[in-house]
């Protein structure tokens, strides 16, 4: 009995390093993730193939000859709709200039951090960061962050831009960040059908407001005001991940002067989305939004003019949403309904396999400084 308890000490210990090995791989190392998710998966439609319900839709068709051959007017009915006549306003500015609270996490020495306040009514708020490489070249990329992890866990990619001379603006979605989402619904503002709950969402219940999207747009306008007020920026670009891949594309429809916009996991067209991915009462599905121009239009508005392009990440793997291959079913049509158009442009499509999380991987962020620095 004394010679066996040596060999199941050995045999436990051997257990439990096997148990770790396979812990790591399944829940840590990229590969065997992948490889997991892909046997786990429920159907084949989420990674592997596209479900033939989808591909019923004429994506071609979906595509207005409006927004092809007058985006201009097409973008004018837009701006009225989120942000009332005028437009963009172009002497929007921060109420206030805060600290930095160290919320970006660890970035490259030099860099420097303003933190900007806006007071948007109905006692929302939105904090944004400029960030000033200490290599600069005179660009600016805008940086929209969406829902779920802080906005530090993209520190690496935020350093990379920074490393490669990009000043940034960085944004968390409303709710985020120590911001609020929702907003007492006996205030005006707040549609007199909505006052019956005790509060809205100004992301999850958009009809309860009066032109919601102006409090989305608000900070991200007023904060590129600010920092070209402080640097004359040869281009402003635009990155976006989850919800704020949608946000972002959706300021590059709106705003000619956006000349390139990466938008990662969070866009695909509201027909094509599934489980996580579909907001009923959102920015997504905002009637007043849709009813001027669908998700295939706005691509087709984000690329298009001179010196314009929109490259749409998707993590074919991605654990929560936007996942798979169905982009496969309109990048083609948008490209070339930009192509056709008046005033140049481009729109490209990027599969990140290189993982299996909700995330902006290393793959991703080696893909947009790259698309960055090709010439303009």
């Amino acid at each position: 009995m004394k010679k066996l308890w040596p060999r199941l000490a050995v045999l436990a210990l051997a257990v439990l390093v096997l148990a770790g090995v396979v812990e790591v791989a399944i829940h840590h190392f990229d590969p065997t993730r992948v490889v997991y998710r892909r046997l786990k998966a429920p159907d084949s439609y989420l990674y592997e193939e596209i479900d033939p319900a989808l591909r019923v839709f004429d994506t071609t068709a979906m595509i207005s000859s409006a927004v092809i051959q007058t985006p201009a007017a097409v973008r004018e009915r837009l701006l009225d709709m989120a942000l009332g006549p005028g437009g963009i306003p172009r002497d929007l500015a921060p109420d206030r200039i805060l600290d930095d609270d160290g919320e970006l996490g660890e970035l490259p020495n030099g860099t420097a951090v303003t933190r900007l306040h806006f007071d948007l009514g109905l006692g929302l708020t939105s904090n944004p960061y400029i960030i000033r490489s200490a290599r600069g070249n005179e660009r600016l990329v805008v940086y929209h962050h969406g829902f779920g992890d802080p906005i530090q866990t993209v520190s690496d990619f935020l350093s990379k831009l920074l490393d490669a001379g990009y000043d940034i603006v960085a944004l968390n979605a409303l709710g985020h960040g120590g911001t609020l989402a929702f907003v007492d619904s006996d205030q005006d503002g707040i549609r007199p059908h909505a006052r019956q709950n005790q509060k809205s969402n100004i992301f999850h219940e958009m009809s309860h407001f009066d032109r919601p999207l102006r409090h989305h747009l608000t900070p991200v306008y007023g904060a590129i005001n600010f920092a070209r007020a402080q640097s004359d920026y040869r281009s402003t670009d635009i990155v976006g991940f989850s919800m704020g891949g949608f946000m972002a594309m959706l300021v590059a429809a709106l705003d000619p002067s956006i000349e390139r916009s990466y938008p990662i996991a969070g866009v695909y067209p509201n027909y094509m989305r599934r489980g996580q991915e579909v907001m009923p009462d959102g920015p997504p599905t905002y009637p007043p939004l849709i009813e001027i121009a669908n998700h295939l239009e706005l691509f087709v508005l984000g690329a298009s003019g001179p010196r314009r392009r929109q490259v749409q990440v998707f993590n074919r793997y991605d654990r929560c949403c936007f996942n798979g291959i169905r982009s496969e079913l309109y990048a083609q049509a948008v490209r070339d309904a930009v192509a056709i158009g008046p005033n140049g442009g481009s729109f490209d499509v990027v599969i990140d396999e290189t993982h299996a999380d909700h995330r902006i991987s290393r793959f991703t962020t080696r893909t947009i400084i790259e698309d960055l620095a090709r010439n303009r």
